[in-house]
């Protein structure tokens, strides 16, 4: 059902955090390819994973955020950009 409703439209689809091909595997044929620019993103923290998945374009492999910068992070989604707002010092 997902083939039909996707198939000659545009798309763009996020797969997030896949940790085995076989996820991969039970849902790349969902995805038609009519050569119009649809694209599939996917993340994962396995390298293997990344490699079967897209075996022709090399991973881009990001590093994981330190304490303080998750903390930072999360203080900037939580109360915007004056951590002050909400997030008492101490609390870090």
């Amino acid at each position: 059902q997902l083939y039909k409703s996707l198939k000659g439209r545009r798309y763009l689809i996020v797969m997030d955090d896949v940790w085995n091909a076989e996820a991969w595997n039970d849902v790349r044929r969902c995805f038609p390819n009519d050569n119009n620019g649809s694209r599939v993103m996917v993340t994962s923290r396995i390298l293997k994973v990344a490699r079967f998945i897209s075996p022709l374009n090399a991973p881009h492999v990001m590093r994981f955020l330190t304490v303080d910068e998750s903390w930072k992070l999360l203080q900037e989604k939580l109360c915007g950009l004056d951590s002050r707002l909400c997030c008492d010092d101490e609390m870090g």
